[in-house]
């Protein structure tokens, strides 16, 4: 009630008895997995206007040969059952590290994908957060869309990004120390982990 309040909402009332009224009444409950991953997703999209492409526009990019890298920030184990043709697993922790030992040129558009859109709105606004030169975008409801829009997946693919190294090292981590200055993230020791653990 308060968060919908804040929201805006000015006809906002409590469900008396809750869920269990609900399912008692005989009504259907929903249940999900990941929610808050997922609601985490949709608020970052929405605050900072995540850019994304349909799987029409990507396939048609992709058709004409332009300059595409696909990023599949999805585990290895779910990239290797179904993917984007082309695409590269890059789980998306690995986002930031890896993406300039696979982009070619500054024309390149980088268009992460995940299975459904979460994963692939953060990975695209983790990616712009780090100030990456490219153009960057999210594929729009993932590999179910490109499915739901009649294009065919791979399967079995065994495509990853290399080991950084080197120049592309060097990158990495002036932009993951320049997150952490932006964010004012705080750092440990290995000696202050050990004693809170």
């Amino acid at each position: 009630q308060i968060a919908a309040q804040h929201a805006g909402g000015s006809l906002v009332s409590v469900l008396e008895g809750g869920t269990l009224a609900w399912s008692d009444a005989g009504y259907e409950l929903f249940s999900g997995v990941n929610v808050p991953s997922k609601a985490f997703g949709e608020i970052v999209e929405h605050e900072y206007g995540t850019p994304s492409i349909s799987a029409d526009e990507l396939k048609s990019k992709l058709d004409a040969g332009d300059g595409v890298v696909v990023l599949d920030s999805r585990p290895y184990s779910e990239y290797h059952a179904r993917n984007i043709p082309g695409g590269i697993c890059v789980p998306g922790g690995e986002l930031v590290y890896r993406v300039d030992a696979l982009t070619p040129s500054e024309d390149v558009l980088l268009v992460v994908n995940c299975a459904g859109r979460t994963r692939s709105i953060i990975g695209a606004q983790s990616l712009l957060n780090a100030g990456v030169s490219n153009q960057v975008v999210a594929l729009r409801n993932g590999t179910m869309g490109w499915h739901l829009a009649g294009y065919k997946l791979e399967t079995g693919m065994n495509r990853r990004a290399p080991e950084v190294s080197g120049k592309t090292l060097e990158i990495a981590k002036k932009r993951a120390r320049a997150i952490a200055a932006r964010y004012r993230v705080k750092t440990i020791h290995k000696g202050d982990l050990e004693r809170f653990q």
